[in-house]
């Protein structure tokens, strides 16, 4: 743990570690989460008290307070205390407790949600979110008991510490000071009973996959973050083999355009005439029935009905103790839409009970009512009577399939996404936020490797968001305007430079830096002046092209590095100090390791297709700068040429052939910050267990 504070302390200037207070999530547990210890007393302020019942820990704890005060007089005295916290853990936390605690209460939920929507906007250094507090030794009824008095209670922060954190989590906290002899704590927010809880302690973003909390079992959600940060593509993981109606809303969606209306529609329907009082069919000349098309109004349901039908017919005929199968409603862009209008009367049915089914059904009209009581036709619910008693024995379930009444099924989950820079678009309410949990996704490396291609340099695309994204905060203050890692997606791992100029470039100098004065060193032209977005183009009118110098300028103004030479040529040998083998087989060439691993692979299995073989070899792509080692012939023919061009053909048994990627290879770089991506790659192969032994000798 002294590690990872030192670590983000330094970063804010105390660079001299005191003691840790706790150090294991057990030493809190017993006193902090006690509930008459987290309200504290005296004339309204906001106590934190750190005592414990054993009567040595309370001795600890006084000579935690004697390191901080060096030696004043702990009965009376109380030192200034400045507290940290990693944004990203009290994010990743506060995404827990919504979908694990808001059960609690609704002004629980609320808080949450406030908090999570308004945590963007407080000021942080080097990814820490601060504020101060006292902190004293408490002597009264003979017990020492140390505690942070006094925190500020300004801004949402001291929700996060007092409302939120306090009362469900546990902690680990150390004591540092600097060289004025000012004091501060650095925070680790956690569980004392979740073993695979786990912060990113190395950069203000926690990644996906580091983040313990999972809400995928949340019925109602919505994604939010920055632009790109993979919030749809996480809910495409989170859904994949499950059954989804995707819709996406925007300033002209309504109410008709989400659940349902009548629509003109043309069918085709009999000639008929009128003879007496009867309607005859018309023949024609052929002695048939003739037939025209008519315009004829038809209820046509959208995403919501369509979703909450199908939803409900998965009930249908379940066995004795079966689940029905999930059904997703997914929401793109959530506050693109005015949900007020959009829900309406579907409000009423977000709030789910600890059943999953809404508590408060609603009347459906007369003819979405008709729609229902077709669509339900010859379903039966063997569960009827058990949800029944959710309503107090109202036969609830035959009022849904008969379409008299709206009632969302604990089988129907609705989640959306939402970009935090768009949240003006269309105000949500609270009463509208807190009936949803929010998972925030945050701006984290995707670790695919993608480059930015600028006259065949490569620029490292994860250093260059840390170095714009660096930049945009200091413009703005705030992280809404950001670039997620998807926010311009690469081809083969490469993004060329005129996507590079018409995606990122453009958004930079017309959504984020428009009314800001150019004044950042990043914005130098070499002739002096100003880097203005009509120099990234030629002059040409009609033929118009990027003009790639102005691209490099750019990425070098930001320190962005040219990392082509990571790209080796054909030519490229291993370093004459050593020899790699594969199998025993010598290998000469950089370029070469790859293939010849493959090849020998691809030997010992004659009885696999290449295919098969592809399938095994996929995930070692992560190793390469091209994010791909091994492709077929349809993925070959849709690369670029200059890397499909550059790759070696091996044929396999079943008459199909594979091709081995030789390019983005590197070993033993000179420069330490590059990656060494066959020394990853030969490292991964040996871990497989493949059959193949690859080594390398010092000579």
């Amino acid at each position: 743990m002294e590690q990872i504070y030192n670590e983000k302390m330094s970063l804010v200037g105390y660079d001299q570690f005191v003691c840790d207070i706790f150090i294991n999530w057990e030493d809190v547990k017993d006193e902090i989460l006690l509930p008459d210890r987290k309200k504290g007393s005296g004339n309204g302020t906001v106590h934190v008290f750190l005592g414990a019942a054993d009567s040595e820990l309370r001795k600890e704890f006084a000579n935690y307070y004697n390191a901080v005060s060096e030696g004043e007089d702990t009965s009376k005295g109380a030192v200034s205390i400045t507290h940290y916290f990693m944004k990203s853990n009290v994010l990743s936390m506060l995404g827990f407790l919504c979908q694990y605690k808001q059960s609690k209460s609704e002004d629980f939920s609320d808080t949450v949600t406030k908090v999570l929507l308004g945590i963007e906007d407080i000021d942080t250094e080097n990814g820490l979110l601060a504020t101060k507090s006292l902190f004293k030794l408490s002597t009264g009824s003979n017990k020492l008991r140390p505690y942070f008095k006094q925190f500020d209670e300004k801004g949402a922060f001291y929700k996060v510490i007092r409302l939120l954190l306090l009362p469900n989590s546990a902690y680990k906290i150390a004591l540092y000071k600097n060289s004025r002899n000012e004091y501060a704590a650095f925070w680790l927010i956690g569980f004392d009973d979740l073993d695979d809880f786990s912060a990113n302690s190395s950069s203000e973003n926690i990644r996906r996959n580091e983040i313990h909390i999972s809400l995928k079992n949340a019925l109602q959600q919505i994604f939010y973050g920055a632009p790109g940060t993979g919030k749809s593509h996480t809910i495409k993981e989170q859904t994949r083999g499950e059954d989804v109606v995707r819709t996406t809303f925007h300033p002209d969606s309504d109410y008709s355009t989400f659940v349902g209306a009548y629509k003109p529609t043309t069918k085709t329907v009999p000639v008929t005439t009128v003879i007496g009082t009867k309607a005859v069919p018309v023949e024609g000349a052929d002695g048939k029935p003739m037939t025209e098309d008519k315009i004829v109004y038809e209820f046509v349901s959208q995403a919501f009905l369509q979703a909450y039908i199908e939803a409900w017919q998965k009930f249908n005929q379940l066995g004795a103790g079966e689940e029905a199968k999930k059904e997703y409603l997914i929401i793109e862009e959530i506050n693109r839409g005015n949900c007020a209008q959009i829900f309406g009367d579907l409000f009423q049915l977000l709030d789910r009970g600890a059943h999953g089914f809404s508590e408060y059904p609603i009347k459906a009209d007369a003819d979405m009512q008709k729609q229902l009581h077709k669509a339900f036709a010859g379903v039966t619910i063997p569960q009827e009577d058990e949800i029944n008693k959710h309503f107090d024995e109202e036969d609830i379930v035959s009022q849904v399939l008969n379409g008299e009444v709206l009632l969302l099924p604990s089988n129907l989950y609705i989640w959306a996404t939402m970009n935090t820079s768009d949240q003006s678009l269309f105000p949500i309410d609270s009463a509208f936020k807190r009936r949803w949990d929010w998972n925030y996704v945050p701006i984290s490396d995707a670790g695919e490797r993608w480059a930015i291609d600028v006259n065949g340099a490569k620029y490292d695309w994860w250093q260059f968001l840390v170095a714009i994204n660096s930049r945009i905060y200091d413009a703005t203050y705030s992280e809404d305007k950001k670039l997620g890692y998807f926010f311009c997606k690469a081809e083969n791992g490469v993004i060329s430079a005129e996507k590079f100029v018409s995606k990122v470039v453009f958004y930079l100098w017309n959504d984020v830096f428009k009314d800001c004065e150019f004044v950042d060193a990043i914005f130098n032209d070499e002739d002096g002046g100003k880097l203005s977005f009509d120099k990234f183009y030629t002059s040409e009118a009609k033929n118009s092209k990027v003009v790639e110098e102005k691209v490099a300028l750019f990425l070098k103004n930001l320190g962005v590095e040219d990392v082509s030479t990571e790209i080796m040529s054909k030519n490229d040998t291993i370093n004459t100090d050593s020899v790699i083998r594969v199998n025993g087989k010598e290998v000469k060439k950089i370029n070469a390791i790859p293939y010849t691993i493959i090849e020998e692979y691809v030997n010992q299995h004659r009885d696999m297709t290449a295919q098969e073989v592809i399938d095994i070899w996929e995930p070692f792509k992560k190793y390469s700068m091209r994010s791909w080692v091994v492709a077929n012939k349809e993925e070959l023919d849709n690369m670029d040429a200059r890397y499909a061009n550059y790759s070696y053909k091996i044929d396999c048994s079943d008459g199909n052939s594979l091709w081995v990627n030789k390019d983005g290879w590197m070993h033993r770089p000179a420069n330490p910050s590059l990656r060494d991506t066959i020394n990853e790659f030969i490292h991964a192969v040996n871990e497989a267990d493949l059959g193949i032994t690859i080594t390398e000798e010092n000579v």
